[in-house]
């Protein structure tokens, strides 16, 4: 493995879903979610000729990220960290769990319940065949080369201690409740990667009772850079949870929200630097030994510089 004197967090633009890939100073990879498009890339076709937010990403800047990864670090994954098991942050995993395109070592999933039996009706072929593969999966309990793990809020281990990855939610009696609603978005996991003085939050579709859960916990949220929960809905949005996160870049996993739903006007209150994959296309965060924090565009292209965070 290679390593580096900093952490890279890349942003990536699927569309309507998500993918978050962690490079560790270790040379470790981390991808948290997939959506290579099959399930919600019609929903993106609509918006081919829009110009907006005064820049033109279209639909033809989406990224398949299982092809990001390969081209980037190979095949071989250290985790895969299925934040919830929604359709949008698993759309492709057969890619990984069945035809191993990619090839994690580990695999975090919630000890969650949720089934889907042959009479369920899902929206796509694709999106079928992906439940299949991951139910089949877990069923098994992993396979000889993928470790199935299923750590909640505040458990720790030797390497994603080592990675300065920090499991914030969900608690298990969040799971319970998912399971009984079967409704998973406050269950999702909630973590916090730290380089030296610096940190970015990723909270997957966690809302309010989620972020509640945390602050009644007594878990200050404190970061530099949050990755906007629900994909930068208003659902996803915690007034009380903006207070104790104090960030200074936003950054929305989104594609087009409809503006009853959209929140990225409410974390502009809070910072000017608010993004959306939407409106810039894949972006990374690199956190430096100094403190120093850059966001940078798909094109390598400077967007913000923090200067020794803390």
């Amino acid at each position: 493995m290679y390593q580096t004197s900093y952490t890279d967090v890349h942003i990536l633009n699927v569309g309507a879903g998500s993918c978050t890939v962690i490079e560790s100073p270790s040379g470790r990879v981390s991808m948290i979610d997939v959506n290579d498009g099959g399930e919600l890339r019609s929903y993106e076709k609509r918006s081919l000729a829009e110009i907006y937010f005064g820049t033109r990403h279209l639909a033809a800047d989406l990224v398949d990220p299982v092809i990001w990864v390969q081209d980037r670090f190979g095949s071989d994954l250290w985790r895969f960290i299925l934040s919830h098991p929604d359709a949008d942050h698993m759309s492709g995993i057969r890619r990984i769990l069945r035809d191993g395109e990619l090839r994690p070592s580990n695999f975090w999933d919630l000890p969650h319940l949720r089934r889907r039996g042959r009479n369920y009706s899902f929206r796509t072929e694709g999106a079928r065949q992906d439940w299949l593969a991951y139910q089949a999966f877990r069923e098994a309990g992993g396979t000889a080369t993928t470790k199935l793990i299923h750590p909640l809020a505040q458990a720790t281990g030797q390497f994603w201690t080592d990675d300065n990855i920090e499991i914030l939610g969900p608690t298990a009696r969040l799971v319970d409740d998912a399971d009984d609603k079967d409704i998973y978005n406050d269950a999702s996991y909630v973590m916090r990667v730290r380089h030296a003085t610096s940190s970015i939050l990723i909270p997957g579709d966690v809302e309010g009772p989620g972020w509640d859960d945390m602050l009644d916990r007594g878990i200050n949220l404190r970061a530099n850079v949050l990755v906007a929960s629900h994909h930068g809905r208003k659902t996803g949005y915690s007034e009380r949870a903006m207070a104790s996160i104090r960030p200074e870049i936003v950054i929305a996993s989104a594609a087009n929200i409809p503006e009853k739903e959209d929140g990225l006007p409410f974390y502009r209150k809070h910072t000017r630097h608010v993004y959306s994959t939407r409106e810039v296309g894949t972006v990374t965060i690199r956190m430096h030994d100094s403190g120093n924090v850059q966001l940078f565009d798909a094109s390598g292209s400077l967007l913000v510089a923090l200067h020794d965070a803390a």
